[in-house]
């Protein structure tokens, strides 16, 4: 992985990266903080999905009812991102649990970052210019390192 490393640990996944990297990653979690649920938003309809597709009434029950629940839950996972960012400059160890944590906010970037530019399809990523297509692959690459240190 260019920037850094990424690898596995006796007590999780060790990490460091560039400082450079590791300012570009935690800027994501402020951009995820502004996706809004049922806001009329490619970023907020493709975080959230509808869990019942054919129900609107039992899918707004969902949300009604897990919602805050996973809203809690990502920002936890987005704490725990900048925690890990701030110390991956010196290096650091994450558990398996925050390594996860890490990977989520990254997974929920890339899906925010791609709906915002207009990606649908694999096809749409091909007209990207190398600025945009330099930020997803620079998430992706972290992701895929992040799953092989889990494995």
């Amino acid at each position: 992985m260019s920037g850094g490393y990424v690898r596995p640990h006796p007590d999780g996944v060790e990490i460091r990266l560039d400082e450079e990297l590791a300012a570009f990653l935690v800027q994501f979690p402020f951009g995820l903080d502004g996706v809004r649920r049922g806001a009329d938003d490619p970023a907020a309809r493709r975080l959230n999905v509808p869990v019942y597709l054919d129900d609107r009434d039992a899918d707004q029950e969902w949300w009604g009812f897990m919602g805050e629940e996973l809203d809690q839950g990502r920002a936890a996972d987005r704490s725990a991102f900048g925690e890990v960012m701030a110390a991956s400059v010196a290096g650091t160890v994450m558990s398996a649990e925050e390594a996860r944590a890490v990977l989520r906010v990254l997974v929920e970037s890339r899906l925010v970052y791609a709906a915002r530019l207009g990606i649908d399809v694999e096809e749409d990523y091909e007209r990207l210019g190398p600025s945009d297509a330099s930020v997803l692959d620079a998430l992706a690459e972290l992701q895929m390192a992040l799953i092989s240190a889990l494995e």
